[in-house]
């Protein structure tokens, strides 16, 4: 699997990867930009962080996930976001977004923060999604994967990001 030159992704204040659960998102950002010098950002990791704090230390899994919750998780990624931005650090953030409302946060900031942003979207296959998410300690309902691949829709520059890569297949 070659990946294309990233060079020109390097400059962005903001990256955002993104694509179905297990398309490889995680493996990606940590193997492409982890010693480069930015602070990640995953909301899975924030709704897992607020579930065991405000639950007594329970441990999150998927199938606690509360759209009710949802609001304040989002919330504190925003402010974590604009925290780290404002303090002079670049960013990766490392979540779904596979449609062009949920990708238009990060855009917004940017702009707002005059700030530069590019996207990277992992266009794996539904059936390699699945697969490798059987794999893992805590995985997405197959339901959800589903779903949001029947509602995915790839990035494009009117969408505000300075860059865009799809990567077929990773």
């Amino acid at each position: 699997m070659g990946i294309p030159d990233l060079s020109s992704f390097h400059q962005f204040d903001i990256i955002l990867v993104c694509g179905l659960p297990g398309a490889g998102k995680s493996h990606f950002s940590r193997r492409e930009f982890m010693d480069k010098g930015r602070k990640r950002i995953n909301r899975k990791e924030i709704r897992r962080l607020l579930y065991e704090m405000t639950n007594f230390g329970e441990r999150w899994s998927e199938q606690d996930f509360s759209s009710v919750d949802e609001h304040l998780v989002k919330h504190t990624e925003r402010k974590i976001i604009e925290h780290l931005l404002g303090s002079g650090e670049k960013i990766l953030v490392d979540n779904t977004s596979v449609t062009t409302d949920s990708r238009k946060l990060y855009a917004r900031i940017a702009e707002r923060m005059n700030k530069s942003a590019g996207v990277i979207f992992l266009d794996t296959a539904v059936s390699v999604c699945m697969e490798r998410n059987r794999h893992i300690d805590d995985p997405a309902p197959e339901s959800v994967i589903s779903k949001l691949a029947a509602s995915k829709s790839l990035p494009v520059k009117s969408e505000g990001f300075k860059g865009i890569l799809i990567v077929d297949n990773y």
